[in-house]
């Protein structure tokens, strides 16, 4: 597979590149090829343009993953569905969809330098960890929160049986309880 011109350009071109299409909104293609042209890149209007499109194609999947969660996380809360622990198991799962988007973009696009590749390949297998400690450090959280609301279950059954509580009610206290870290 053949890499595109663009993708050969440094990186601090490309980046400046990359600032000038967001900048001018995904326009004035010809200005950019003459800008292009006084660094030393002579790169066509049309291979401008697929690098601009996707580029803005994955600015507009990450806004819109942004999105979602908000709306998500939002939802949840308001509805009194999710907990804290649900929440970042959301975030964690979306992280990982766009580390596996950010791994099929970089196999797709195909490089010749085996250095680089070996670079980005370490650094999303080094963000793959991050996320997996991350959701392990969750779970130990959730586990923690969840033997907690047990033992101060099980203490307010006891105190509630000798107070005089009927089981039906020292049974409703219970599951309010345990319900904090369902």
């Amino acid at each position: 597979m053949r890499r595109s011109k663009v993708s050969q350009l440094p990186q601090d071109l490309r980046d400046a590149l990359n600032a000038r299409l967001i900048g001018d909104g995904f326009a004035n293609y010809d200005a950019i090829v003459e800008w292009l042209a006084e660094q030393g890149f002579v790169i066509s209007r049309s291979s401008l343009h697929r690098h601009g499109s996707d580029l803005k194609e994955q600015i507009e999947e990450s806004m819109a993953d942004a999105r979602r969660t908000r709306a998500l996380a939002r939802a949840a809360r308001e509805a009194g569905d999710a907990d804290d622990g649900e929440l970042l198991e959301l975030a964690s799962g979306i992280m990982q969809d766009s580390l596996l988007r950010t791994s099929l973009q970089l196999k797709r696009a195909g490089t010749d330098d085996p250095i680089e590749t070996a670079k980005t390949l370490s650094l999303l297998s080094r963000a793959f960890a991050d996320v997996g400690r991350f959701d392990l450090a969750r779970q130990k959280w959730q586990s923690e929160v969840r033997a907690r609301a047990e033992a101060a279950a099980t203490s307010a059954e006891k105190i509630a049986r000798k107070g005089g509580l009927s089981a039906e009610s020292v049974a409703a206290l219970r599951r309010e309880i345990l319900g904090i870290a369902a």
